[in-house]
């Protein structure tokens, strides 16, 4: 057992070993799978409420329809952007770029007219306008298109460069005037996932050896007055950004995992036409962090998220600024691995060896409530802990060491029922060995239990076998007496301990339950005392030879289990009354009878029987008497009946010491019916009544000579 143990164990370790491998190496090819568990949760979670900090001026159909083809003209977005500021928004953050000049200004009708005069510049009142409202420009980096202009460093970062964040080689910024003109800028770089869906953002980015921020960072950053903001991080990877009241983390590229809201209108929407007319309501602005982006279609800011297929972008800064106000995070700790790897370590050998001592059904139900527990407590760690760690690899962990606890265990029901079927194949009947291949819990470990043990022996073998010079014929006749005996036994439901030269050894109620074992042995008795008669009938034709059984059954207490060394064992039973039923069975040459029981089988006895009682005898070995009965044949209960009167009063006194009147009695009885024990008991009379002695013992005492 320990051997398979650790065999198993090893198997267990070396699937840890490769999934942990798997895990450290193959994450992205596996990452799809976890965040499609991790979608699973979001959806089981719902959408939850948000800070109601956060407004989103919409470039919506209606605008579009009232305003003209976008782009508008920027007197419209210098007028939000005055309106916004008047009705007292905190910070206001653009996800538009104005990359070029605006075609529809007086001052650029104009000059491509070649009309002299001073005409209104929009670009320039845009510019003018920034510069006196709380306005945060957006830009975006990139490695494919030409150098537009340069992002405007504002935010002081510690250090000012690192090595894990992303670079680029290009920027697109607005205009020089509109750019210029602004307090600050930051990008908003947008990255799907492998499915193509945007789970998060990035904070800071690296152009030209500096760090820059992004648009919802910066926004953050001017809101919260941080002077220097520092980058925590390592030799391995950046774990988060520190503001001067904020710990923001991040992934270990600076990237912020996004806890979504819901759909899309999950915040407040305002019309861009409503803020440019003035039909808004100050509240929805004042002390707001105010987003200016579009949810139109055609103009292609739309995102797949969680929740869904066709975010607006805006939506998506506005999220992220959400999460940073309420400070509830989704992040990886600097430590998940380790827990991610211990996890597939508790999930592949801890649990491979515990289900290994469990059935196949129960193995199900450990799987079910473990899965649920333990995804329950995946659930509870990201929401509301905000704790991410692997989902993939736990569930595959799971699967692997349940089918690999299946297989086992059924490689090894396979092995124990070859075991049985070769343990009891040729001991027990069909039904038994079915039984035992039915039932889960085959246990052969030795135990107590109560028996009713049979031995029988050929009378005078050592006669029968001198008149065979072959041993091979001997061996023939052998087989001949033993397979119709054997076949008794087992169609009755009985075990063939062994065969002990020309003895047999069996017993009943182990290692099956057998209702009503000491009928079932008695009845084997009687049976295989009729088919020797016809057995003889053929051994007398062939070989001249006729063959006389004893048979001695008795019902006790056993030591019944499998027994000996690992390398060669037995199914077997022990005790001191496997020794009494050995004594029991020589004694039927003693009384001259062919089969006898004792007082405990007589006892456990449901059916009625021809029972004959023989007498109280102290076998070799023991210092109390048994009671010793023959079990009659028909026909010889035929010839007991006209005695049995006068034998049972014979007995009685006996019993009662009256041995002048049980010797007359024994002696009448020789005479029509002559006996083994009619003679014993006359003997015995003599030596009583001859005997001087006060301390008569009654009992037939079997000496050790």
């Amino acid at each position: 057992m320990k051997f398979f143990i650790r065999q198993k164990l090893l198997f267990f370790f070396i699937s840890f070993i490769i999934l942990t491998f798997s895990y450290l190496n193959f994450d992205e090819v596996t990452s799809n799978f976890d965040e499609k568990i991790r979608e699973i949760f979001f959806e089981i979670r719902g959408e939850i409420p948000t800070t109601n900090k956060v407004v989103i001026i919409d470039i919506d159909e209606k605008s579009i329809n009232q305003l003209g083809q976008w782009p508008f003209s920027r007197d419209y977005m210098a007028q939000v952007l005055a309106n916004l500021t008047n009705a007292g928004a905190g910070i206001i953050g653009v996800d538009i770029i104005f990359s070029e000049a605006d075609r529809s200004s007086p001052s650029y009708m104009a000059k491509k007219l070649n009309v002299q005069g001073d005409f209104r510049d929009n670009d320039q009142l845009l510019a003018t306008v920034i510069s006196q409202t709380p306005t945060i420009l957006g830009y975006y980096f990139t490695n494919d298109l030409p150098k537009n202009s340069k992002p405007i460093p504002v935010t002081k970062f510690t250090p000012n460069s690192s090595p894990h964040l992303l670079n680029f080689k290009n920027v697109v910024t607005s205009i020089s005037p509109i750019q210029k003109s602004a307090y600050s800028s930051g990008f908003f770089n947008a990255f799907n996932d492998q499915q193509g869906k945007i789970i998060k953002m990035p904070l800071l980015l690296q152009y030209k050896d500096k760090i820059y921020p992004s648009l919802v960072f910066e926004m953050i950053n001017i809101a919260s007055n941080t002077q220097n903001v520092k980058i925590v991080q390592d030799n391995y990877a950046i774990s988060g950004v520190k503001l001067s009241n904020i710990d923001i983390p991040t992934d270990k590229h600076g990237f912020m995992r996004i806890n979504f809201r819901g759909a899309k209108k999950s915040f407040k929407y305002l019309s861009f036409l409503d803020i440019l007319n003035g039909n808004f309501d100050k509240k929805d602005i004042n002390g707001k962090f105010v987003l200016i982006g579009t949810s139109i279609t055609t103009l292609a800011d739309l995102r797949s998220t969680i929740y869904d297929l066709a975010l607006p972008g805006v939506e998506i800064h506005a999220n992220m600024i959400d999460n940073i106000l309420k400070g509830d995070f989704l992040y990886e700790p600097t430590f998940s691995k380790a827990i991610d790897i211990l996890i597939i370590f508790i999930l592949t050998v801890v649990l491979g060896v515990c289900l290994l001592l469990l059935s196949s059904t129960n193995i199900v139900i450990v799987i079910v409530l473990l899965a649920t527990i333990l995804y329950s407590c995946f659930y509870y760690l990201l929401f509301p802990q905000g704790l991410i760690l692997n989902l993939f690899y736990p569930i595959v962990s799971i699967v692997l060491t349940s089918l690999s606890a299946f297989y086992i265990n059924y490689q090894k029901e396979q092995k124990q029922k070859e075991f049985i079927k070769d343990k009891f194949a040729k001991k027990v009947s069909l039904d038994v060995v079915n039984d035992l291949l039915s039932n889960d819990n085959n246990d052969f470990k030795t135990k107590e239990k109560e028996l009713t043990i049979f031995f029988s022996d050929i009378r005078g073998f050592t006669n029968i076998s001198e008149k065979f010079k072959s041993p091979q014929k001997l061996i023939g006749v052998l087989n001949k007496y033993f397979e119709p005996m054997s076949d008794v036994i087992i169609q009755n439901q009985g075990t063939i301990d062994k065969f002990i030269g020309d003895a047999i050894m069996a017993y009943w109620n182990a290692p099956c339950e057998v209702k009503n074992h000491a009928d079932k042995a008695v009845q084997s008795a009687l049976l295989q005392l009729e088919k020797l008669e016809k057995l003889n009938k053929e051994l007398e034709k062939d070989f001249n030879l006729s063959i006389q059984i004893g048979i001695g059954i008795h019902t006790g207490i056993a030591v019944v289990g499998e027994m000996g060394s690992e390398g060669r064992s037995d199914y077997t039973i022990i005790g001191d009354n496997v020794n009494l039923t050995s004594r029991v069975e020589s004694l039927c040459k003693y009384f001259g009878v062919d089969l006898l029981i004792t007082e405990s089988t007589k006892k456990s006895l449901k059916e009625k029987y021809h029972l004959k009682y023989l007498a109280n005898t102290i076998v070799k070995g023991k210092s109390t008497s048994i009671k010793l009965y023959e079990v009659l044949l028909p026909k010889d209960f035929k010839k007991h009946q006209d005695i049995q009167e006068d034998y049972e009063k014979a007995i009685n006194h006996y019993q009662d010491k009256n041995f002048t009147a049980c010797k007359n009695i024994f002696e009448k009885i020789e005479d029509i019916y002559s006996s083994k024990i009619n003679k014993l008991y006359i003997k015995k009379c003599n030596e009583h009544i001859n005997a001087k002695e006060d301390n008569i013992v009654l009992d037939f005492v079997m000496d050790e000579k």
